[in-house]
């Protein structure tokens, strides 16, 4: 298989292995070095062909359902976070100029509302893709629990903030509290998708091959949750701080919270690109490693 030439990349591959991610023909690639072509360790490939096993766990029945819930279950939070975050920047925005807030805004409301939207729908992606009757492999190795939870906080998180638009047309629509109470309320749900978006995000970057993406998704998925969930605490209780430690204090919270939410935001946006690259994976042909002979 290997030659005895040893360098810091290993010995060179002398047969030909298809890369268990693109297709790329390894020969004469190192043990310990990468596929030229798209990045994954060619360790990473031989370990994947010595176990037909694990390729056949990584075929999913439907791959372009399982890949739609996978970029479903990593944009909805994204695009969850900029729209919420929209009313609350405005708000501070004013504050910090000395100009009045009027609410409901333009913009806090709608947004209460496309945001159940796109939660709700992703809900349904994720349901499908990961359903026992569309892809039974891939939701027995993700596992049913955490498909459940997924979902589960997907839908807790929608009808949250569609009970809050329809409460904003009530006899509240003028309470300032509301939208303060209304962001508050967010951080149970988003928390709680997150937390059960990571090991799913792992185990189907793991059975996709990609292991670096899959790790770096989980880690980013965790993190933001505690970002998130700190950022929101902050924007909500900048005026306790105020009434506690001054103007001054207040000032720093305020900072302090935008920062993580920019954090968040980032963390986000790359949680995003890792479920594409896994999405792309589940889409992608799979090799039976019975036909290399």
């Amino acid at each position: 298989m290997t030659t005895d030439r040893s360098t810091d990349d290993g010995p060179e591959l002398r047969v030909h292995v298809a890369c268990a991610r693109c297709g790329y023909d390894l020969v004469a690639t190192r043990l310990w070095a990468s596929c030229p072509e798209c990045g994954l360790e060619a360790l990473a490939t031989v370990a994947q062909h010595s176990d037909p096993q694990v390729a056949h766990l990584a075929a999913p029945q439907d791959p372009a359902a399982a890949s739609r819930a996978v970029i479903a279950a990593t944009a909805a939070p994204f695009v969850a976070l900029l729209l919420q975050g929209s009313g609350p920047a405005m708000r501070t925005v004013d504050a910090l100029a000395g100009r009045g807030a009027s609410f409901p805004s333009q913009v806090e409301r709608p947004s209460w509302l496309v945001t159940a939207a796109i939660l709700g729908a992703a809900a349904i992606v994720v349901r499908r893709g990961l359903a026992p009757g569309v892809n039974p492999t891939l939701r027995a190795s993700v596992g049913a629990a955490r498909v459940r939870r997924l979902v589960g906080g997907l839908w807790a998180w929608a009808v949250l903030l569609l009970a809050t638009f329809f409460l904003s047309l009530t006899l509240f629509a003028n309470s300032a509290a509301l939208a303060k109470a209304a962001v508050a309320a967010q951080i149970l749900p988003a928390a709680f998708t997150l937390h059960a978006l990571a090991p799913v995000l792992a185990r189907s970057g793991a059975l996709t091959r990609a292991y670096r993406e899959a790790r770096h998704g989980r880690q980013s998925a965790e993190l933001v949750a505690l970002t998130v969930s700190a950022a929101i605490t902050l924007w909500v209780l900048d005026g306790l701080i105020d009434g506690v430690v001054g103007p001054e204090g207040r000032t720093v919270a305020v900072g302090l919270a935008s920062a993580l939410f920019l954090v968040s935001a980032i963390g986000l946006a790359y949680l995003v690109a890792n479920g594409w690259t896994i999405a792309a994976g589940l889409r992608a042909p799979r090799i039976d490693p019975r036909r290399l002979g």
